[in-house]
């Protein structure tokens, strides 16, 4: 699944974890909620993970899972990100 799909099915979450935290080596410890699935790290930033939530279950589900994530010790930071917006190009007349 492509990245672009990725955002279209899911809410991505960015977790920061502290690097003294075991969810640093065994980032699947994030996986704490059964509607959260574990992406990959964002980039090369080894403390930051990337999560999906199903879009169609967010809305009854979105406290109880980042309550679940912001609970666990090591979490820094839970972030939700908005979705990838599409860029639009310049017409050769706009130059």
């Amino acid at each position: 699944m492509t990245s672009a799909q990725q955002a279209a099915d899911n809410v991505l979450l960015a977790v920061t974890v502290s690097t003294t935290s075991p969810l640093y080596s065994d980032p699947d410890g994030l996986i704490v909620h059964p509607l959260i699935s574990r992406l990959g790290q964002v980039g090369q930033l080894q403390d930051v993970q990337l999560l999906g939530v199903p879009r169609g279950s967010w809305t009854h589900a979105q406290a109880e899972v980042l309550d679940s994530l912001n609970s666990l010790e090591g979490v820094l930071r839970v972030g939700v990100q908005d979705p990838p917006r599409l860029r639009a190009k310049r017409g050769g007349d706009e130059l």
